[in-house]
């Protein structure tokens, strides 16, 4: 049922091994590269989403989405460029590509609002460990690219590319959706942390 709702062609292949492979290793070499090199310091700092404190004095959830969008346009730059490197010596389809693309962008997009990692250290219960927001980060970087890898190696036509485009975007419409309830309840009554 699946397969057929995202028009996936269920013959695995040596082919179908080396261009997951091959985009995990390009999207991985060109996560180090647009998470690290190109990056601005703005961005890094300006991307996050707003403290409990700057939602009480009237700050918008939604700050912080701009510096967001533009670093993960330069990520997504890297990342299609290390696939274009790829490309020359693995065959993986341009719909894969456009899938794998989207769904790193879209998951790098929600993970580096930061209330998730923030989320995810404080069940841990490892909010002294001070290495804990970077790894946890990096740990969901690196799964999503996982996912976007095999997206890339068994997405072969426009349907399934748009397919998870859409996902994408509604994960992405998701999180304002959250971010915006997360400020309701702040401004309702005072949170006792900044977790989401």
């Amino acid at each position: 049922m699946i397969g057929s709702a995202l028009d996936l062609d269920l013959d695995y292949s040596v082919g179908t091994a080396l261009a997951f492979l091959g985009t995990l290793a390009a999207l991985g070499v060109g996560h180090l590269f647009g998470d690290i090199v190109l990056q601005s310091d703005a961005d890094a700092a300006g991307k996050g989403y707003p403290s409990n404190d700057r939602l009480a004095a009237g700050t918008h959830p939604w700050t912080g989405w701009p510096a967001c969008l533009r670093h993960c346009a330069s990520y997504l730059a890297a990342q299609a460029g290390a696939l274009m490197i790829v490309l020359l010596v693995i065959p993986v389809t341009l719909p894969g590509i456009a899938a794998a693309l989207a769904l790193s962008g879209s998951t790098h997009a929600v993970i580096d609002r930061r209330w998730l990692v923030q989320r995810i250290v404080a069940r841990k219960g490892c909010s002294t460990w001070p290495q804990a927001s970077f790894w946890v980060d990096q740990a969901l970087h690196w799964a999503a690219m996982l996912l976007a890898a095999v997206a890339a190696a068994r997405i072969t036509t426009i349907t399934g590319a748009a397919g998870v485009t859409a996902a994408g975007l509604l994960l992405i419409a998701d999180a304002l959706r959250v971010e915006r309830r997360h400020r309701r309840r702040v401004l309702s009554r005072p949170a006792p942390s900044d977790r989401l």
